[in-house]
């Protein structure tokens, strides 16, 4: 416009003539190509006025002598952009859609009285984003994914500032961009600019999209590089574990043979998803048969690299392994080489330690430990991820020691860390749902522990669980189902609950001690001592019957939860032992057994001191267990033990002297609605133990037969309790009797 008003022509070429000047004037539109131009001095010098369009990044040189002398006017984007003043003579129609749909680009002035989407999308390929470098390209695109006026970048000064400022008022824009950005990115990789595009993910803090793009094209070497850029397998806690996986898994073995960092995030990935076999068979294939050899491998002078023996560390927490004294003094030495300034090292150490004592049943250690990683987090600009899994760890340690109130507090943490991830944490927020609804049977509240066995356990198994998180799920979910379910109680009646279960992991012998007390609970003690005879532990029947002071002194997890359900099967004998006090008393005054551990063994000392008729001592035992459960929040305990609790509560003087205390009606109001369970309805409602089993299994849909091949009993005596049972309800149909048994709550 302005040359055609003055008559002059328009310079259109890298370095103008002199015929281009026209009356002293030069008009010189820089083509779009050039990276930098030069005003030779003879056009210099022929000239009285200069007018350049230019592009940001484009350079003019010989001008700087002519603009200290004579000064120049610079007119940004901002001030090129329209204005709706300066759109006064347009059609209403055309000015708002040149406005706010094109925000004021003046490139767009004609197409905005009649929009043509492929013309515009054009024009913004072939003459804006062609003049983008592929890295500005790539940035281009990130902030069109996620716009914000904040975001930083050269390509910002190609755009118009009502766009940059508010991507919101001009949709039409922004999606007219989004297609020629991808077309022209696709036009980039096409033409071999993958690298430095995937360098411009990586400067704008998206590593797995840039590794992704660069496995896409077979440039493996410059991902596994961007990798350990990234601190390789720690990258998972700051992104989806999905995305992280799905990238991770791509590196061929080649690959992995020859750069520890990908192996170990590969390791980390299958982690992850629970494959403990899978990992231990990749690393010992990469890493020689001695790395599965702990102490060889932490030992300080061990061929293996820092990283090797960090990621082994990591390895034992999913291998359950239990650390002696001496391991720990190994893992002492070992942090002596971590550096000082490496907060996510030194944290990640200690959250490391925290579960080791956890299992070690150093509960205060284990405390210890978790507010060091936590001020290390912290030194480190924070974590929210890693900050989440200690505050979850301090609560299921918290819980398994017996103190639930406590537990609230650090769970409420736990949640507000988890909610700070930026990205999805689907598994995360699945193990917190599992601790939140452990909490809530702890306060007599068990519904939403049972929906999460029911409907979470199996998926929440089948991903990477620490072993003291899967003992702790375990250890609640058994005792839920048998809390509110008539259990056929046969071997392995908790088999949901061994889905995706390790055979590296050591649960075995527990969940087979929790099958026995179920079959306590439901007065099957010979089922129960079968079965835990047929445990292999250095400790048995013979070992507990005949140890007093030697129970003082365990300190295994799982050789003291042996031992006690040994002594439980000792508790329910009408006429116990003479010296079955001091045993359960040598318990208690073992260190390493759990406050909520201690109120059992309180309940049982109650009981026994009941068998004998000293109800003095009883009332006293018991008033002491249900005052220290109600300090502790630790309610859930009373549930697991109603079989020697609801006798002590049926005598009258006994109940009559705890009463007095608010801290005993407090719990026993917990406890009156934590067993009144469907199961616990329908017995007090006239079934019969056995009938209360069948009415479970007939809503389940088992037709007779299955029915009798569960129970192990004859069909015929299956079709007996059936038809005792339709009488009591007064049905005389399987569907009858199912919507009756839901109208009393029985199922």
């Amino acid at each position: 416009m302005l040359a055609e008003k003055l008559g002059n022509r328009i310079c259109s070429i890298h370095q103008p003539r002199m015929d281009d000047i026209r009356g002293g004037i030069l008009i010189w539109d820089v083509p779009v190509t050039a990276r930098s131009a030069r005003l030779p001095a003879q056009a210099l010098d022929s000239t009285s006025h200069i007018i350049i369009a230019c592009r940001p990044e484009q350079r003019i040189s010989g001008l700087a002598r002519r603009i200290m002398h004579d000064g120049a006017a610079t007119f940004s984007g901002r001030d090129l952009s329209f204005g709706l003043e300066e759109l006064t003579d347009l059609p209403a129609t055309q000015r708002l859609r040149l406005m706010e749909g094109y925000a004021g680009w003046p490139g767009f002035l004609t197409i905005a009285a009649e929009p043509d989407d492929e013309t515009c999308t054009a024009y913004l390929r072939e003459t804006f984003l062609a003049s983008l470098s592929p890295a500005q390209t790539a940035e281009l695109s990130l902030w069109l994914d996620n716009p914000t006026p904040e975001a930083a970048g050269d390509w910002r000064d190609f755009l118009p500032p009502a766009l940059t400022g508010a991507p919101e008022r001009h949709a039409d824009l922004m999606r007219l961009l989004r297609i020629a950005v991808q077309d022209r990115l696709s036009t980039l990789v096409a033409g071999g600019a993958v690298i430095d595009i995937a360098s411009a993910l990586e400067r704008a803090g998206r590593p797995l999209a840039a590794m992704d793009l660069l496995l896409d094209h077979g440039h493996e070497e410059h991902a596994a590089q961007i990798l350990e850029r990234a601190h390789g397998r720690e990258l998972i806690y700051r992104s989806s574990v999905e995305t992280f996986q799905t990238i991770i898994m791509r590196f061929s073995q080649p690959i992995m043979a020859t750069n520890e960092t990908v192996l170990f995030a590969v390791a980390r990935s299958l982690l992850k998803q629970g494959e403990l076999s899978r990992v231990r068979h990749l690393v010992s294939r990469h890493m020689g048969h001695d790395y599965l050899d702990p102490l060889k491998v932490l030992n300080r002078n061990s061929r293996f690299s820092f990283a090797a023996r960090t990621f082994r560390l990591n390895l034992m927490i999913s291998e359950d392994l239990t650390p002696s004294d001496a391991m720990i003094t190994r893992l002492g030495e070992f942090m002596a080489d971590y550096p000082l300034g490496d907060y996510g090292k030194w944290s990640g150490y200690y959250n490391a330690i925290l579960e080791f004592e956890v299992r070690r049943r150093n509960f205060r250690e284990a405390e210890a430990a978790a507010a060091r990683a936590l001020v290390y987090l912290r030194k480190r600009g924070g974590q929210p991820l890693l900050e989440f899994f200690i505050h979850l760890h301090q609560t299921v340690l918290r819980l398994m020691s017996g103190d639930a109130l406590l537990a609230r507090r650090a769970a409420q943490e736990a949640r507000d860390r988890l909610e700070a991830v930026p990205h999805q944490a689907e598994q995360e927020f699945r193990m917190l749902r599992l601790v939140e609804a452990c909490l809530a049977y702890e306060s007599g509240r068990p519904r939403e522990l049972l929906d999460f066995v029911q409907s979470d356990f199996e998926a929440f198994a089948a991903a990477e669980i620490w072993p003291s998180l899967m003992q702790f799920a375990l250890h609640y979910a058994s005792q839920v189902l048998g809390d509110h379910f008539a259990m056929t109680i046969r071997p392995g009646f908790l088999d949901g609950l061994w889905i995706h279960l390790s055979e590296g992991l050591q649960f075995h012998a527990m969940m087979e001690i929790r099958t026995a007390i179920a079959y306590q609970n439901a007065n099957r003690w010979a089922d129960a001592s079968a079965t835990l005879t047929a445990i292999r532990m250095p400790i048995g029947r013979n070992w507990v019957d005949s140890a007093t002071d030697e129970l003082t002194r365990l300190s295994r997890r799982d050789e003291i939860a042996h031992a006690m359900a040994w002594l439980r099967d000792a508790v329910h004998i009408a006429t116990p032992r003479a010296y079955l006090p001091h045993q359960i008393g040598a318990l208690i005054a073992n260190p390493k057994v759990t406050n909520r551990e201690k109120v059992a063994l309180q309940l049982w000392q109650a009981y026994v001191s009941h068998q004998r008729r000293d109800n003095a001592t009883a009332r006293a035992q018991l008033l002491s267990a249900l005052e220290t459960a109600t300090r502790l929040g630790c309610n859930g305990v009373l549930s697991e033990e109603r079989l020697f609790l609801s006798p002590l509560l049926n005598d009258q003087r006994i109940r009559a002297f705890i009463e007095t205390s608010s801290d005993v009606r407090m719990a026993l109001s917990i406890f009156a609605s934590s067993v009144n369970s469907p199961q616990a309805k329908a017995l007090h409602g006239g079934l019969s133990q056995r009938e209360a089993q069948l009415l479970q299994l007939i809503a389940a849909g088992m037709p007779n037969k299955k029915i009798a091949h569960t129970l192990s009993i004859a069909e015929v005596t299956v079709k007996f309790h059936v038809g005792n049972l339709f009488r009591k309800l007064g049905c005389s149909r399987r569907a009858e009797a199912i919507r009756a048994a839901k109208a009393l709550g029985w199922i």
